[in-house]
């Protein structure tokens, strides 16, 4: 029984910072992002005839949120350790599956939100660590240019306590400013945003949120808070709502700075993800091609901001079905980020698996498996063997291997990735019901239909659970599903 293609868009229910470049359903004859890869300042972050459905690859969603570090120093600074990093992660994430147990349903979504960006924190704490610390250090450096207006007092204990790494201490004498400050409008509103860092830093979303937009209401065109109010509500899944305090802050740095400066093109940037996470991909790609053009003229050719540009205007360009212009886009992100880290770095990996993505589109899987086992070499040195990025591209791999026919190599590859992908998450995940879909397809063109069966039963309870019964890949597995019991059925007869 042949299997045909039709694109369901899947990783679009993910947060643009999660789209790990994994699994695009397809449908017929015989199926996107942004944790994201590298630091945070690339969160900016895929029938019928009868037959089955198939999962494929998807692409590596990267786009860059605004920082204006990006080169952090490997060192242990301001009073936190990675280890202590790590012991805040794990103890919220122990508060959040607590509380999941007890949550009603309208309060689940934010704590799965907030459960799902521990886990991509854990999953390279390194590179996690390093972004907070990067971020912390502007921060300190920013608040230290405030001397003068605010007390000196509280405002040198909080910058001591945020270097310490206090960061309790540092929200009660940001507080402290807040109650004391009537009358300094500026002061307040400074207080309030340092505040809400400091909830979003220990993943208290509702709480940094309320923060944020205080300091806007007290601040309306200071940009800086209309921008992290708009990407955290990105990451909450409000979108139109993070467009809104996006397109805010970019007319405000646009009046401040006029076009040509880095801060514009870091909020087009965002822009650009923020209607890419809409699927608006026609209007991604124009602020994206705006930012482009403005850090060509900043940075010049071989630059890491210019290439993370490059590759979100790759991958908008795939989500399009272009497929020829996103591997040229790809092709100058990968040639810049081989120069400026070396072949070995995540970065280079996600620019391989996103070529081999666009090619793979074209149906060119020998050239895309060049590149996916490339990228499966780099994860390796990177992470070892039980990461998610790891489990990306073997799923990748066996997806393509699966496409030119061979599937029990397609399988020696699919079963592994599954494998990590249980260690990381657990049972029910939609990654691992893809990847387990997948291995029922491999398992049906071999006409073992019972492991076949069985794989799409999983795969289907997973997606009935966090999709419902209506989304489209629910259907699709449960279309294939019924082929494979029904050629299951129509084998025993004969």
């Amino acid at each position: 029984m042949q299997i045909g293609h039709k694109l369901l868009e899947w990783w679009k229910s993910f947060r643009r910072g999660e789209k790990i470049a994994l699994l695009t359903l397809l449908v017929g004859s015989i199926g996107v992002l942004g944790t994201w890869l590298g630091n945070q300042g690339d969160t900016i972050n895929p029938s019928t005839n009868g037959g089955t459905a198939n999962v494929q690859t998807g692409i590596d969603d990267i786009h860059a949120s605004v920082t204006s570090n990006t080169h952090i120093q490997h060192q242990t600074i301001h009073g936190i350790t990675l280890e202590q990093y790590e012991q805040g992660l794990k103890r919220r994430e122990v508060e959040i599956r607590a509380d999941l147990e007890q949550a009603h349903a309208a309060d689940r979504q934010l704590l799965e939100i907030e459960l799902r960006d521990i886990e991509q924190r854990l999953q390279d704490t390194q590179a996690s660590y390093e972004a907070h610390i990067a971020d912390l250090k502007e921060r300190i450096a920013q608040l230290e240019q405030l001397r003068g207006e605010f007390p000196d007092g509280l405002l040198n204990q909080a910058i001591e306590a945020l270097q310490q790494g206090e960061a309790d201490k540092a929200d009660r004498l940001f507080q402290q400013i807040e109650d004391e400050g009537e009358g300094h409008i500026k002061q307040i509103a400074e207080a309030a945003f340092q505040r809400g860092k400091i909830a979003q830093d220990a993943i208290r979303y509702a709480d940094a949120l309320e923060h944020y937009e205080k300091a806007v209401r007290l601040q309306q065109n200071n940009a800086l808070y209309l921008n992290e109010t708009g990407l955290l509500h990105l990451t909450l899944a409000n979108n139109q709502k993070a467009i809104e305090y996006l397109e805010l802050a970019l007319a405000s740095v646009l009046k401040t700075y006029g076009e040509n400066h880095p801060h514009v093109a870091i909020y087009r940037n965002n822009l650009g993800g923020a209607r890419d996470s809409l699927g608006e991909y026609r209007e991604a790609i124009e602020y994206y091609e705006l930012a482009l053009a403005s850090d060509l003229k900043t940075y010049g050719e071989n630059h890491p901001r210019v290439a993370t540009t490059r590759n979100n205007l790759g991958t908008a360009l795939h989500s399009l079905g272009e497929y020829c212009k996103a591997i040229a886009y790809y092709e100058l992100a990968l040639a810049s980020d081989l120069k400026t880290y070396g072949k070995n770095h995540p970065h280079v990996a996600r620019a391989r698996n996103n070529l081999g993505a666009a090619l793979h589109s074209l149906g060119e899987y020998r050239e895309a498996i060049e590149f996916y086992e490339l990228a499966l070499a780099s994860d390796l040195n990177t992470y070892g063997e039980n990461h998610p990025h790891v489990a990306r591209a073997r799923n990748n791999l066996g997806e393509a291997w699966r496409q030119l026919g061979e599937y029990p190599k397609a399988i020696e590859y699919y079963e592994p990735a599954l494998a990590s992908f249980v260690k990381t998450y657990g049972e029910d995940h939609p990654h691992i019901a893809t990847t387990r879909n997948n291995l029922g397809l491999a398992w049906y063109s071999l006409n073992e239909y019972r492991k076949a069966v069985e794989y799409f039963e999983q795969a289907l309870a997973t997606f009935e659970k966090f999709l419902g019964k209506d989304h489209p890949n629910t259907r699709t597995v449960r279309t294939n599903l019924d082929a494979a019991q029904t050629a299951s059925n129509q084998s025993q007869q004969d």
